[in-house]
């Protein structure tokens, strides 16, 4: 008999995590505020009441740290998608955007949408066009998956070696221009949340929707191809056509999360690996426990930064860095992946 979560399970208690993560998140910071407080201008803003709250409270926790906050959901619920989605289609057990090389593929996109980017609309065009450049990075790494024919300590060799080309490509290109409306090198490899805002996340909500809804329908065929595309096909599955949709939809989700909040390492391998401990390797269950684990992640991170810098920022990459690291070690040590 199995004991592992039902789907409805997983949703509720993702859900009540990520409500409670939320109250944590936008409570804490440089200034710090009672829970009651926060809560209060939370119901004041999505429900029809009136609930008294200062007005220093209301700007701290809806028009600086909510935004922040929606965007590391966000961010992270789409990172741990993809997390699980290249693991199993790739038949990878230690795929990751940033492993793979289709964070910094993408953020050649953001980049261009920063710098090009009507004044302030850059940082929205930075979201769409890290998206569109996220696509094509997933279509290149599908290609270099099939020349390295699957074997995953290759794979994550050639991933990492053409990321950290790219990342640094991208660096020093963001140096070179020395342009205001372009963020600073660590956004490029540790990412950053401070400067999200409403129409940023509001972008990023839709861009994510697409990129999750869309991988949902796949669920089935991603069970049937983590067994091996060969098998895949003799029962009938369109390997190329499965492979090319998933992966252009995981790349529209990382590209628009690099775009909003830069370059977040260790995420899907944290969210991909996770889920398949909590709930077992079947897809439909997987995508949403890597989501809400992935936001979990990337926001309870964030957190970790704000406060733990004791009067300097931490980037919120640097945090899942360390410990996502810290993570494949563990899973390496133990033999929970083949190296």
């Amino acid at each position: 008999m199995s004991h592992k979560p039902s789907l409805l399970r997983v949703v509720v208690i993702g859900s009540a995590a990520s409500v409670a993560m939320i109250a944590l998140a936008v409570s804490v910071g440089s200034v710090s505020l009672a829970p009651s407080d926060s809560f209060g201008v939370l119901l004041n803003h999505l429900l029809p009441i009136e609930i008294g709250s200062s007005s220093q409270a209301d700007a701290i926790v809806w028009n600086i740290r909510m935004p922040r906050v929606i965007v590391a959901m966000l961010s992270g619920a789409t990172l741990g998608v993809a997390g699980t989605v290249l693991q199993s289609s790739l038949k990878n057990p230690i795929a990751d955007a940033q492993l793979v090389g289709l964070s910094a593929s993408a953020s050649v996109g953001a980049l261009l949408g920063f710098w090009l980017g009507y004044a302030a609309n850059g940082p929205k065009v930075a979201v769409v066009a890290g998206a569109v450049a996220g696509v094509a990075g997933a279509w290149t790494v599908q290609w270099l998956a099939s020349r390295v024919g699957g074997e995953p300590t290759r794979f994550a060799l050639v991933g990492i070696g053409a990321g950290l080309s790219l990342a640094a490509l991208v660096a020093a290109t963001s140096i070179a221009i020395h342009d205001p409306r372009v963020p600073d090198v660590a956004f490029w490899f540790f990412g950053g949340l401070g400067a999200a805002t409403w129409p940023v996340a509001g972008v990023l909500a839709l861009a994510v929707g697409v990129s999750i809804g869309g991988t949902v329908p796949f669920t089935d065929s991603l069970d049937v191809l983590s067994l091996g595309h060969q098998p895949a096909k003799h029962v009938g599955v369109n390997v190329e056509r499965v492979l090319g949709a998933v992966m252009a939809l995981v790349g529209l989700g990382v590209g628009a999360s690099v775009g909003a909040a830069g370059v977040i390492g260790f995420v899907g391998l944290v969210g991909g690996r996770v889920a398949l401990r909590l709930v077992g390797p079947h897809q439909r269950v997987a995508v949403p426990a890597a989501a809400f684990t992935g936001a979990l992640f990337v926001t309870g991170a964030d957190v970790i930064g704000r406060v733990g810098g004791r009067g300097f920022e931490v980037p919120v990459g640097l945090v899942t860095t360390i410990l996502g690291g810290a993570y494949l070690v563990w899973l390496i040590a133990r033999r929970q992946v083949a190296v």
